[in-house]
């Protein structure tokens, strides 16, 4: 489980997360929702212990991420898979060897076991035979499938995703979700996506969750969140 707990961040003198109260089951797919520069992303990197909260703290698995020591969160990383809102592959390395990186690093696989795991991994998301192009040679789409493969390569049990749909086309963002919400139910993974594709969203979330200005207004399932009487969320999802 994940529990995030009276949550406050500050930037630059200005009020970014308020209060932010929030708890993810083991299994689920939350997403969270919100206009750019909501807060969402902060949020995210809150989990992922990229940011320390001003106030109130971040539980993953029963361990409170807020103090760690580098050291320690990077043991708590090797579970959790992050795909980057521009997938964040190293451009000076083919499919390969993005793939090959995290393996090499956090396992004592030997070259046989690691090419076996990239091939099956690259089969899961569709992308067999790319192992030896780069990332400029790849379409949008690939490259999102290519860091998605790379954000659970390493079978992680939590997966945080940042904005997958940004910069595609319509079809593309569908595929990319679907395959998202299927990874995530193969795996068994508790993943938490950011988000402001309303459509994408509903397809794939078990709950949803709006952030507007910095605060949580409103964490549900679907039909909760469509009745909602709060201004704000009845606009947001009109629109």
């Amino acid at each position: 489980m994940i529990k995030v707990s009276g949550l406050y961040k500050a930037i630059n003198g200005q009020d970014i997360l308020q209060d932010i109260n929030l708890e993810v089951e083991d299994g689920e797919i939350l997403v969270i929702l919100g206009q750019s520069g909501a807060g969402k992303s902060v949020l995210l990197q809150h989990l992922m212990g990229l940011r320390k909260p001003d106030k109130g703290n971040v539980v993953i698995s029963g361990v409170d991420i807020t103090n760690l020591s580098e050291r320690d969160l990077l043991r708590v990383r090797k579970n959790i898979g992050y795909l980057f809102q521009e997938g964040a592959l190293y451009d000076f390395m083919d499919v390969y060897e993005n793939l090959a990186f995290p393996l090499e690093e956090h396992t004592d696989l030997n070259e046989g076991q690691i090419s076996q795991r990239i091939k099956n991994v690259l089969q899961t998301v569709g992308l067999e035979g790319v192992e030896g192009k780069y990332p400029v040679e790849l379409s949008g789409g690939m490259r999102k499938r290519v860091a998605l493969a790379r954000a659970v390569i390493l079978n992680s049990k939590i997966l945080f995703c940042d904005e997958p749909t940004s910069g595609l086309d319509p079809i593309r963002s569908r595929d990319i979700s679907d395959l998202i919400r299927n990874l995530s139910k193969q795996l068994q993974c508790t993943t938490v996506v950011t988000s402001h594709d309303v459509a994408n969203s509903f397809r794939i979330a078990d709950r949803l969750a709006l952030i507007h200005e910095g605060r949580l207004i409103a964490v549900g399932i679907q039909g909760e969140i469509a009745s909602s009487k709060d201004p704000f969320v009845r606009q947001f999802f009109k629109n």
